[in-house]
């Protein structure tokens, strides 16, 4: 029996640059041909290592929440600040990176979220977005669920209104960013925002 041929790519290095473009692009924005030459392959290779166009944008989905997205979380739980700061600081976060200028600008998941009340994604990948979000609500849910135990915030405020605030005002930085403002723009924003929690 023959061995199998050997990847000649590193399929890591290749779905970061998948990522990108998609990210540049949005789904319907990016065509296989965008895909292979950014990552340096060709289609055969591409559908060996990573399925077809969906499962590639799926796969760079959920690469692009484990490099650029879960990290920010850390900000939340800081031990040193007070709850304003904490969501102050993981806002900052967030901002410095959609405004990166290495990156290419916004959020990712942002800009899918905004190209899935049409027909232009796949079902299974749609999914894939809504899921995303959904975590990330439940995941702010319990943060500010926990945050009323310890009585940092009062009982009276709900733990999936502050959620989905703090979800919101993400999706904005992210849109305001990809439209061009600034990190201290954005900084301003985020002051404003975190005084009313």
């Amino acid at each position: 029996m023959k061995a199998g041929r050997h990847r000649s790519f590193d399929k890591d290095t290749a779905l970061d640059q998948a990522m990108q473009v998609f990210w540049l692009n949005g789904y319907p924005g990016t065509s296989l041909a965008d895909l292979t030459n950014a990552m340096g392959i060709n289609k055969p290779s591409l559908y060996a290592a990573f399925g077809n166009k969906e499962k590639l944008y799926k796969s760079a989905l959920e690469r692009y929440v484990q490099k650029h997205g879960v990290i920010h979380a850390k900000h939340l739980f800081a031990t040193d600040k007070n709850l304003n700061e904490r969501v102050r600081c993981y806002l900052t976060s967030i901002a410095q990176m959609v405004t990166e200028p290495t990156l290419p600008g916004g959020c990712f998941v942002c800009l899918s979220t905004s190209e899935v009340g049409g027909t232009c994604i796949p079902t299974d990948a749609l999914q894939t977005v809504f899921n995303i979000n959904e975590q990330t609500k439940a995941a702010l849910t319990d943060f500010f669920t926990a945050e009323i135990a310890a009585e940092n915030l009062s009982s009276e405020r709900s733990p999936v209104t502050l959620a989905n605030y703090i979800l919101s005002l993400q999706f904005g930085l992210s849109v305001m960013a990809r439209n061009g403002a600034k990190l201290t723009e954005l900084n301003e924003i985020i002051k404003l925002s975190t005084n009313k929690l």
